[in-house]
């Protein structure tokens, strides 16, 4: 064994065998897209239907509460302004200023 892997301990063995730099440069497989790839609203059922309707009701009277500031009708939903863009966007909401 070499004299600095006896200084680093159990490590540099592994180290030295390529162990983790194997397991390092793996490529992962890519992820499967969601059910809606499209970016629209999600058709199948009726409940999911309704929970959609029922969706952009309260975005769309929220951000007319808000004149349309997105950040300000985000904050009124409780939720976070990436996610309510996304939402929107799902949805066909456009905000009218």
């Amino acid at each position: 064994m070499r004299r600095d892997a006896k200084r680093r301990g159990p490590a540099a063995k592994r180290e030295n065998s390529g162990y983790r730099s194997d397991r390092m440069t793996q490529a992962r497989k890519p992820r499967k897209p969601a059910g809606n790839t499209k970016g629209g609203p999600r058709t199948h059922g009726r409940f999911q239907r309704a929970l959609d309707d029922a969706a952009r009701r309260e975005i769309e009277a929220a951000l007319k509460e808000t004149s349309g500031n997105v950040s300000e009708a985000a904050r009124v939903l409780g939720v976070g302004r990436p996610r309510l863009w996304a939402r929107m966007k799902a949805l066909g909401i456009v905000p009218r200023r």
